[in-house]
């Protein structure tokens, strides 16, 4: 069953910037949505324990990206959240094989 969530909630936020933005850091996301960085790594340690994102550590950063595209968006429907959707149905689906002549 999907996560859902608020379009205006920081969570659902940073999911979209997820699908849109990669690499990114923590201190890159909480600049970009101009949020307190102690704000965001608690909404990043709630996206993390309901599977959806992973961290990866470095000594002077940490980087944030998408692990399941398992979440939908409550409230509001958006051209935005349309087009987000979209990018995660491309980015899931399965890569097909071309079976045609290699050369015409």
């Amino acid at each position: 069953m999907p996560s859902t969530f608020d379009t205006s909630s920081l969570e659902a936020k940073i999911l979209l910037l997820l699908v849109e933005v990669y690499p990114i850091t923590v201190d890159e996301i909480a600049d970009y949505l101009k949020e307190p960085k102690n704000r965001v790594e608690n909404s990043l340690k709630v996206l993390a324990v309901k599977g959806l994102i992973a961290t990866e550590p470095l000594p002077d950063k940490t980087f944030v990206s998408l692990a399941s595209g398992d979440f939908q968006f409550t409230g509001r429907e958006t051209e935005q959240l349309k087009k987000v959707q979209e990018k995660l149905k491309k980015r899931q689906g399965p890569i097909e094989e071309y079976d045609g002549m290699m050369y015409g």
